[in-house]
């Protein structure tokens, strides 16, 4: 982990956007016996504490994201950009920002959540078809939402290789989406965050074996 993705842990742990406890995750919508998470990854919301340092905090994952894709063998280079709606529509836009063509390389989705279905619809916005479509996200557990989004994108006509995360739980999304044909990179793992948090006294060390635990467990 470099400099700029300690600065990313660091603003997780300020900005409370990664908190403990027990918490529900869209990953039991399909996994009802899951046991409830130990952990939380969510930005705060606007007004909330915390929220203040959003701004940096995005800003850094789009310049990540970027070099990301730049530092490929084959350096990724995305005709459209899109984030899983909606947490990560931010971290989509810091990321389209770094190309000559924004706002156009910019397009959205709309997640509507009925009962236990989740539908994505879109993509909405200027693109031709056939275009290759990077897909950003904030946290990926087992690629739930991941999958829901590229078929809509597959949909529409656009073709979709290459998926973006900030935060990989390590709980089966890479090697879930590899066998749907899709690289997933990711900028953390959930180890690499914890292990900054207890080296930084963020978090105490019972509470991050906890948490590796339960990951080991629970592989999706």
């Amino acid at each position: 982990m470099g400099e700029t993705g300690e600065k990313i842990a660091e603003l997780y742990y300020r900005s409370g956007s990664i908190r403990f406890g027990t918490f529900r995750l869209s990953a039991h919508l399909d996994n009802p016996d899951l046991p409830l998470s130990p952990y939380y990854l969510h930005y705060p919301e606007l007004g909330e504490d915390g929220s203040e340092l959003l701004p940096e905090l995005y800003s850094l994952v789009g310049q990540e994201f970027y070099d990301l894709c730049e530092s490929q063998n084959n350096p990724i280079k995305p005709a459209r950009i899109a984030g899983v709606p909606k947490g990560a529509m931010p971290l989509a836009d810091a990321h389209a920002r770094l190309y000559e063509n924004y706002p156009k390389n910019l397009l959205t989705f709309e997640k509507k959540q009925d009962m236990n279905e989740t539908q994505f619809l879109g993509p909405y916005g200027e693109f031709i078809e056939g275009e290759e479509l990077v897909i950003d996200e904030d946290h990926t557990s087992g690629g739930r939402n991941k999958k829901l989004i590229r078929t809509a994108a597959l949909s529409g006509g656009l073709l979709v290789f290459n998926m973006l995360t900030v935060v990989d739980r390590q709980q089966g999304g890479v090697d879930n989406m590899a066998q749907e044909g899709i690289r997933l990179l990711s900028i953390l793992t959930i180890d690499e965050l914890l292990r900054f948090g207890a080296e930084n006294g963020f978090v105490a060390q019972r509470q991050v074996d906890v948490i590796l635990e339960y990951r080991s467990l629970n592989q999706f």
